[in-house]
């Protein structure tokens, strides 16, 4: 019975996986197609490399964390986890990337319990970089960046003043023992059943290695500050991206580009979007339209949406095949 459930579940998920990912980009599948086919080859090769060297980085910095709890934790293994869990971001549409990669290594040993801190800390770390990236960024190139994007002033602070937020909420979930205690002690209030109070004790003894791992990740100062470096060089490389799309990779116009799509990411979450596009997209064609017009923007667009969005996508689903295949 077992055998014939899981013959049967497996093409399902991927016939709904397909079917959702059909429905996500229903309307500019055809765009993006064209403007694949009217892109050079070499320009093609540069944005999957810059797409590719963003998941290697990303992986490098999982593993270190990682090998908090596991000292020989391999490094290939934190890179394939890195494009098992970008799959799973499109998917679910971002909401299940910490849980596949948890799902992931558990796998190879390292229980969910002490994964959920490492995953919450990398989050944290990557929403710091973003932010110190798109400050440093910007300023280094003010006079330029002020000439063109003056006018979003009020959404720059939006955006920084939200991934405060957004870090300091997920630090406090994580290390903070009041909050827990206060949490449970409502859920014993609420829960009367004798056999779900054994669950809440479960869980209490979970927030508390929780807590444990996650103030021993913050302390290790060295450790942070290696994540955070790698974590620049991954918004690097798909930073370059649109350097690469337009042509611009000579000097003078490289970190003018390079600090328009860094503030793409910042400002991302806080510019509305209209309906059917997505935040990302329409930032950066509006941010990029100034700089090289409306037509290339648009084109640019597509092919970050595919180098950023599609690519990691298919290059995880033979991660998702084999891992499905894998017994604990």
């Amino acid at each position: 019975m077992k055998k014939g459930l899981s013959k049967i579940w497996r093409p399902a998920f991927f016939v709904l996986v397909i079917l959702i990912i059909y429905m996500v980009f229903k309307d500019s599948w055809g765009d993006i197609w064209g403007a694949l086919k009217n892109t050079s080859w070499k320009v093609l090769a540069g944005v999957v490399i810059c797409s590719v060297l963003y998941y290697c980085f990303d992986g490098v910095a999982v593993t270190k964390l990682l090998r908090s709890c596991d000292d020989k934790f391999p490094w290939n293994e934190g890179i394939k986890c890195s494009f098992y869990y970008s799959f799973f971001r499109v998917v679910t549409f971002g909401s299940g990337t910490a849980a596949a990669g948890m799902y992931y290594v558990s796998k190879r040993g390292i229980p969910a319990v002490r994964s959920l801190g490492i995953f919450t800390l990398n989050y944290i770390v990557q929403r710091i970089a973003v932010c110190l990236y798109f400050i440093f960024s910007f300023l280094g190139n003010y006079q330029t960046m002020h000439r063109y994007f003056g006018g979003y002033g009020r959404y720059m602070l939006y955006g920084v003043a939200l991934a405060v937020l957004v870090v300091a909420a997920l630090i406090i979930f994580c290390i903070c023992e009041p909050l827990h205690t206060w949490a449970f002690g409502l859920l014993e209030k609420v829960v009367r059943k004798e056999k779900n109070r054994g669950k809440i004790a479960e869980w209490k003894e979970r927030a508390g290695t929780l807590r444990t791992e996650a103030q021993g990740l913050l302390k290790d100062k060295k450790l942070l500050l290696e994540v955070l470096l790698l974590n620049f060089l991954k918004l690097s490389a798909w930073y370059l991206i649109p350097a690469v799309v337009f042509g611009k990779m000579e000097s003078l116009r490289l970190p003018l580009l390079m600090a328009t799509t860094s503030m793409v990411q910042a400002l991302s979450g806080v510019i509305p979007a209209p309906g059917g596009v997505g935040a990302v997209e329409f930032v950066f064609a509006s941010l990029f339209t100034t700089l090289v017009g409306s037509v290339d923007a648009v084109s640019g667009m597509l092919l970050y949406r595919f180098s950023t969005y599609i690519l990691p996508f298919v290059l995880g689903i033979p991660l998702v095949l084999k891992n499905s295949r894998r017994k604990k």
